[in-house]
């Protein structure tokens, strides 16, 4: 074989031998990298799911904090809550305590309606009754307006709204809600909801900005406070009506005898520490048993709520009165001395004997008149029992002088006073010595 042929069959083989080596490096090294790929993508997936257990971990904590908040916050808040003596003002407060403890927010408004849960009643606005995170809360947004804004819109339609749930217009019937105000943040809107049969009563509404703190069922604890307060609201209103027939009388609206007595007590109390002066004036309508058997009992009973309201309107806003019993009543007037209440007594006699009663005019003299008398502490009585004791002499005496009249009450201490001394104060009377409480209507 030629030399040249020789050389041509090494250098083949060793460039097949080349290519061969070749080869096979290059399977290894696709192999290498395509190992090195899944490796970075298990790493990839790894790294994914670390961070995913570092959230689920860091949300577990969370909710662990939000739910051991909870448990420290609200056993006393419920007590509070639940109490029969509990303000109604006191209630956005303990709201705002359980609000904190479950979602830890920068923003709280608390909104109400005035006058909760009122049969018939459609209120038009919402009010602000408390907050955290504000200096000073905008004025435009202190009252609310109901359909106006987020806030105005979730007291309208009474369903929970969280920031994702604008989104949707479905759930907004296709309208784009704006903010109330740049400066409010409402992730969470909640309304305090009455639920009554089918109907439901808005109470107020309940605005969560910023929360750092959100448990997975956020919008259900959103509603187990919500329901909470709603509950409170109706109890104290519940409660408050309770309250008020037990202390007034269920025919006038006026205080009975009772809670007067009581409401007097304290006034007594507060009059005799600030060194302060405190009158009574107790009277009764002049010839009621005549009206009555003359216009039947129904009118009675109208007269005396009348007499009531004429009461009411000729009274200083810090006085009390009452229906002492039957046709009798009494008022109260705290800070004031015997000639100031006397002046106060014959404006109310005046205003009762110019009343155009239904028919008056048939009464004994042509108008239904009243007769009372003043006593004032502490020139009059040291006590409750004793003042009233002074002012109902001196109402007999007014009784026994020709009635429609008031008598200001004078104890021993004053002197005797000359009945037919024409200079004498014609409300200045010693009282006879008949027993105290004897009527002549």
């Amino acid at each position: 074989m030629p030399p040249g042929h020789v050389l041509l069959l090494i250098v083949g083989g060793a460039a097949a031998s080349v290519a061969l080596v070749y080869g096979v490096l290059g399977k290894r090294l696709r192999r290498a990298t395509a190992e090195i790929e899944r490796l970075k993508g298990d790493l990839s997936r790894v790294e994914a799911q670390t961070r995913d257990q570092t959230r689920t971990v860091a949300r577990l904590r969370n909710e662990q904090r939000s739910i051991s908040n909870l448990a420290r916050t609200l056993p006393n808040v419920v007590r509070e809550l639940n109490s029969m003596d509990l303000d109604r003002r006191t209630i956005p407060n303990l709201l705002i305590q359980l609000v904190e403890a479950l979602f830890e927010p920068e923003q709280i408004l608390v909104y109400l309606v005035r006058s909760p849960g009122e049969e018939g009643e459609t209120p038009k606005e919402i009010y602000l009754r408390s907050q955290r995170g504000f200096r000073e809360v905008p004025e435009t947004v202190q009252r609310v307006r109901i359909g106006e804004g987020k806030i105005g819109w979730v007291a309208a339609h009474r369903v929970e709204m969280l920031t994702e749930d604008w989104l949707n217009l479905t759930r907004t019937e296709g309208r784009n809600l704006d903010n109330n105000h740049p400066a409010l943040r409402l992730d969470m809107i909640a309304p305090l909801v009455q639920h009554k049969g089918m109907k439901e009563h808005i109470l107020g509404v309940l605005c969560v900005g910023r929360p750092s703190v959100r448990p997975r069922d956020e919008k259900l604890m959103l509603q187990v406070v919500t329901n909470l307060a709603a509950l409170a609201l109706m109890n104290t209103r519940n409660v408050g009506k309770l309250a008020e027939q037990a202390h007034h009388d269920g025919l006038t609206g006026l205080l009975n005898k009772n809670q007067f007595m009581f409401e007097l007590g304290k006034l007594f109390y507060h009059a005799d520490r600030a060194a302060q002066p405190l009158a009574v004036f107790i009277f009764d309508i002049d010839h009621f048993k005549t009206y009555n058997d003359a216009n039947g009992h129904p009118a009675g009973d109208e007269l005396l709520k009348r007499m009531a309201t004429l009461i009411r309107e000729n009274l200083r806003p810090e006085d009390m009165a009452s229906r002492y019993g039957g046709e009798e009543f009494v008022v109260a007037m705290p800070e004031t001395d015997g000639e100031t209440a006397t002046q106060i007594a014959e404006r109310i006699r005046e205003a009762i004997a110019t009343y155009p009663f239904p028919h008056g005019a048939t009464q004994p003299g042509g108008r239904l008149t009243i007769s009372g008398g003043v006593a004032a502490f502490p020139v009059n009585g040291t006590n409750s029992t004793e003042l009233i004791a002074h002012a109902d002499q001196a109402l007999y005496q007014a009784k026994a002088a020709g009635r429609n009249r008031v008598i200001r009450y004078r104890g021993i201490e004053i002197g005797d006073v000359d009945d037919h001394d024409e200079d004498a104060d014609p409300c200045v009377i010693d009282p006879p010595d008949h027993a105290v409480g004897q009527s002549l209507s």
